[in-house]
C-alpha cells in the first residue's frame, strides 16, 4: 500500500523529523512500533527503513513474530491449555515467543554487537509456522525498528482487562465464557516486562474503532480468496482476530507512546499526536 501525499506531508515527514531528533551518534536507538492486526506496522517499518537508510543511517528491523517458539513448543502449549481459546490459535499471544532470546538480542543490539535474528516462515505446518534459521547483523545500528502488536503491554489485573473490554465494546465473555482463561494470558505477560526496558521510543498505530481490526482482516482474506481460490471463512477469521483484541486495547490504553498515529477505516493515517495524548 502506498501512502498518499497528505499522509507523507502530515505524518511521515514530521515522524522522520522525530528520528533525526532521537538520533545519538554513539548509541543504537531502539524504536518500538506497536499496533494491532492490520494497522500497517510492516508497511510503515519498510518505508522508514528505506528513507532513513537513504539519509545515511544504519537501520535494521524485525518483528516480535520472528521470535515465535518452535511449532512443537506451541503444540505442547496448546495441549497444556487445551480448553483455553487463547492458545488454540497457532501463535501470537503472550507465551508463544522466545522471550529470553529476544532479550539477549535487544541487549546485544544496544551494545552494538554482532547478533543473529531468527527467520520465521508462517506458511509451514499448515500455516502454524516454524523457524527456518537466522540472519546476521554484523555492525552497530543507528536505529532498530522493532514492531509487534503487544509491544509495551504492561502487567494489569483481570478486573482492569474487563473494564477496558467493556469500554471498547469487546465481548470478553464470548471469547472466554468461564472468565478464567484470559488470566493465564495475563500471567505470561509478566515474562515480557524486561523486554520493554530496551525500547527508547514508542510509535503507536491506533484505529479509531475496535471493529476495524476484524474488518481489515476479513478484507485481506477476501482478497486472498480472489487470488488463490481458497482462504479462511468469516468464522475462522473471527477466531484468529478476536483473541488478540482485549490485549491489543490494553496496549492502546496503557502504553504511553512518544508518537501516536491514528488510522481511519480506509486504512489511511490521518492524525499524529505527541506523547500519547
Amino acid at each position: 500500500m502506498m501512502y498518499t501525499k497528505k499522509e507523507e506531508q502530515e505524518i511521515l515527514i514530521p515522524l522522520l523529523k522525530k528520528f533525526h531528533q532521537w538520533h545519538q551518534p554513539e548509541k543504537t536507538i531502539i524504536i518500538g512500533i506497536q499496533g494491532g492486526q492490520g494497522t500497517g506496522k510492516t508497511t510503515l517499518v519498510n518505508v522508514l527503513q528505506e528513507v532513513l537508510s537513504k539519509a545515511g543511517y544504519t537501520v535494521t528491523s524485525f518483528s516480535i513474530d520472528d521470535f515465535y517458539t518452535s511449532w512443537k513448543e506451541r503444540e505442547l502449549l496448546a495441549k497444556k491449555y487445551s480448553k483455553n481459546p487463547f492458545y488454540q490459535i497457532s501463535r501470537g499471544l503472550p507465551g508463544t515467543h522466545q522471550v529470553k532470546l529476544l532479550k539477549k538480542v535487544l541487549e546485544k543490539l544496544r551494545q552494538g554487537k554482532q547478533i543473529e535474528i531468527p527467520l520465521f516462515d508462517k506458511s509451514l505446518h499448515q500455516g502454524a509456522g516454524d523457524s527456518i534459521g537466522f540472519r546476521k547483523i554484523t555492525q552497530k545500528q543507528d536505529f532498530v525498528l522493532f514492531e509487534g502488536w503487544c509491544l509495551g503491554l504492561p502487567v494489569i489485573s483481570f478486573e482492569e482487562l474487563q473494564r477496558i473490554c467493556k469500554k471498547e465494546k469487546i465481548n470478553l465473555k464470548k471469547l472466554d465464557p468461564s472468565l478464567k482463561h484470559a488470566k493465564i494470558v495475563l500471567q505470561f505477560v509478566n515474562e515480557y516486562q524486561p523486554l520493554w526496558k530496551y525500547i527508547d521510543h514508542f510509535i503507536m498505530l491506533q484505529p479509531n474503532s475496535s471493529s476495524l481490526h476484524l474488518q481489515w482482516r476479513l478484507q485481506q482474506e477476501k482478497e486472498l480468496k480472489q487470488k488463490k481460490g481458497s482462504g479462511m471463512s468469516k468464522r475462522e477469521v473471527e477466531k484468529f482476530v478476536e483473541p488478540f483484541l482485549p490485549f491489543t486495547y490494553a496496549c492502546y490504553e496503557k502504553v504511553n507512546p512518544d508518537v501516536k498515529i491514528l488510522i481511519d477505516k480506509k486504512h489511511r493515517m490521518y492524525g499524529l499526536k505527541d506523547g500519547g495524548i
